[in-house]
């Protein structure tokens, strides 16, 4: 799941008090192995914000592992990222979940490189980082991070551009170690799109990596065009020793205590 934040601090869903309580109850209640948040937890990284989405998840979620990606909206309105609110109230921003009876491992990234200017992508110290842990990538290797690509139908949904040096290099990484899935958020709905980057630096579609947007979790919904799965929600995975499964989407919540503006 991906986007709890509320609409700013007068809005009655940035208590938490609306949508993100039932996105998560309903997760909790699958008893997954952990939950992935994709970022954007709250509307602006001030420490007393974060530290309230971290009682609401321990409320809800105690005995299940959630492992959370920086957002844009989790740092604070700067030009420069700034990750010390993140890192003392929510944890590391760069984690990795190895389950080997299952062949598995999620790496987390960092692509928000100026919150304020709303500029994404992969600086070189972050691709290098990436290219250490696909060094020995098991079969079922996921990589989650907060911002999509701008491709597809994602083209002009604020992302990261696909045709810096840095992107072509991501994309090269995550097709050479054969990466099964890139999980990302961002866009308040949901979209998935089969992408392959071409040896001439183009793109197929319909081929290639499963890169699965759910930015569903609270924030409020994007209604642009071309989407069209534009509920809440999020996405549930099933794994096994050779494969990934789905994602199996889940978007009926009832009704939050005060409503979502």
């Amino acid at each position: 799941m991906g986007d709890s934040r509320g609409d700013g601090p007068n809005d009655n869903c940035f208590t938490m008090s609306g949508e993100f309580e039932l996105v998560l109850k309903k997760a909790v209640e699958l008893n997954p192995l952990f939950i992935i948040h994709r970022g954007d937890t709250v509307y602006t990284g001030k420490k007393e914000y974060l530290e309230h989405f971290v009682k609401v998840v321990e409320k809800i979620a105690s005995n299940i592992p959630v492992f959370v990606c920086v957002g844009n909206h989790d740092e604070l309105y700067l030009d420069e990222s700034n990750l010390e609110n993140f890192r003392a109230t929510i944890g590391k921003v760069h984690w990795v979940i190895d389950i080997p009876v299952f062949n598995f491992r999620c790496i987390a990234l960092n692509n928000v490189i100026s919150p304020k200017n709303k500029i994404y992508g992969f600086t070189d110290r972050e691709l290098n980082y990436l290219e250490q842990q696909l060094e020995d990538a098991p079969r079922n290797t996921v990589v989650a991070m907060h911002a999509q690509p701008n491709i597809g139908r994602w083209s002009n949904l604020e992302g990261f551009p696909v045709t810096t040096p840095q992107s072509q290099e991501f994309f090269d990484l995550i097709q050479e170690h054969r990466v099964k899935k890139v999980l990302v958020s961002h866009v308040h709905a949901y979209d998935e799109q089969f992408i392959r980057k071409n040896r001439n630096g183009t793109f197929t579609f319909g081929r290639g990596t499963d890169f699965v947007l759910s930015g569903g979790a609270g924030a409020p919904l994007d209604f642009e065009q071309p989407l069209i799965l534009n509920n809440y929600n999020f996405t549930e995975f099933f794994v096994s020793r050779y494969n990934i499964l789905g994602p199996l989407l889940w978007k009926d919540f009832g009704r939050p205590r005060r409503n979502c503006l």
